[in-house]
């Protein structure tokens, strides 16, 4: 088969996070401002939302593995496409909320069958996760930065212009992508018993990520609250996400010239970023000074360079042909299953306790995330992994 230009897979990735940095900013306000609805309605259309992405990251798993790339990823991008020309014409409560959960749906086949399209071409492109991850950041800076000033044009151009991008990356992937030439499936006396300690690996990658984006949604929801309980303005917190893109655009290419990619080099990785996100934490207990946030996002962007672009690397790693997708739909059902849960647990032990004693509760269950990711082992040859 051909082989898929990298320029084509960056450039449709990219798109899908700029549709996902249009809408997501304004979801929240949208609800709350103009159709209002109270926080926690809007709150349980966006767990709705990351609930559905996470159906959608397993089937796309699924049905990756069983059919040709391609068809996923048409199914994905035309039921976000549907989803988001319908949210354009009827915007309004109650059918945006089933809107906003089948545009979830179509998001997490669509995102976690791009993951598997790009877990195999890192067969002849070791850096290309590397590279997806800083299109994609790009990609989210300018669209987060956008969304407001579309916003204030009316919410019809919001999603009206995440429709476009969809489309656009539709006619990427219809153009340019290839069909993916997959090994014969090996017969049961070929594949031999399954390695417990290798899904015990894959187990603690998982669980990780899941810990670190429960984490991360803090900074997207109550960091807020808390910087204007503080007398911190919106303004500048926004600044934070600001400062988030600046430096992954800066620093993560120079990362990745300085690690090469192995099996090794992403596990310390991922152990690595993991540390600096706990850390985080740790910087903003009983901060109520500005600077004190510009630092902890800091470090958060520091461990985000580190962990969430080597922990789809590391997992592709363990993948045969057979499984790259299902096992390539951990790092989207992991990040989505965290999205979902973070903002209500943290919620919810801000209420119970505080501030101060959530943040320390985080760092130490990142600490635990990271005890767990010592006992990850490389992946056996015998399964076909890649070391």
């Amino acid at each position: 088969m051909a082989e898929t230009k990298t320029g084509a897979i960056l450039f449709a990735n990219g798109g899908i996070n700029m549709g996902i940095g249009l809408i997501m900013p304004i979801t929240t306000l949208y609800i709350h401002q103009n159709l209002h609805e109270s926080l926690v309605t809007a709150g349980a259309v966006l767990m709705g939302f990351s609930l559905a992405m996470t159906v959608g990251n397993i089937l796309a798993g699924w049905w990756f593995d069983h059919a040709q790339p391609r068809q996923v990823l048409f199914a994905g991008n035309i039921l976000t496409v549907f989803a988001l020309l319908a949210l354009t014409i009827w915007p309004a409560w109650p059918i945006f909320a089933l809107l906003e959960i089948l545009y979830g749906l179509g998001l997490g086949i669509l995102n976690a069958a791009m993951n598997g399209y790009i877990a195999y071409h890192q067969r002849v492109n070791a850096n290309i996760f590397n590279q997806g991850y800083w299109i994609a950041s790009v990609g989210m800076g300018i669209a987060t930065a956008s969304s407001g000033f579309l916003f204030r044009q009316g919410i019809r151009w919001v999603f009206g212009g995440a429709a476009l991008l969809f489309a656009v990356t539709f006619a990427v992937i219809m153009r340019a992508f290839q069909n993916i030439d997959r090994a014969p499936a090996p017969s049961e006396r070929q594949r031999g018993p399954i390695d417990r300690r290798l899904l015990g690996s894959l187990a603690a990658i998982a669980g990780m990520l899941i810990i670190i984006w429960i984490g991360y949604e803090q900074w997207n929801s109550n960091v807020s609250v808390l910087m204007l309980h503080h007398g911190i303005s919106v303004e500048k917190y926004s600044l934070l996400f600001t400062v988030n893109t600046v430096e992954i655009i800066l620093l993560q290419p120079i990362a990745n010239r300085l690690i090469a990619p192995s099996f090794v080099h992403d596990k310390v990785k991922v152990i690595a970023g993991s540390i600096l996100f706990g850390l985080s934490y740790l910087i903003i207990v009983g901060a109520a000074d500005y600077w004190r946030f510009v630092l902890g996002i800091i470090v958060v962007t520091l461990g985000e360079i580190l962990a969430l672009t080597a922990a789809p690397s590391l997992i592709n790693r363990y993948a045969t042909d057979r499984n790259r997708g299902m096992l390539q739909s951990l790092t989207s059902l992991s990040g989505s299953l965290g999205r979902a849960i973070g903002p209500l647990a943290g919620g919810a032990l801000i209420t119970a306790v505080n501030y101060n004693w959530t943040f320390l509760i985080l760092f130490l269950a990142h600490l635990v995330g990271v005890a767990a990711m010592l006992t990850v082992r490389p992946p056996d040859h015998q399964q076909g992994a890649k070391e």
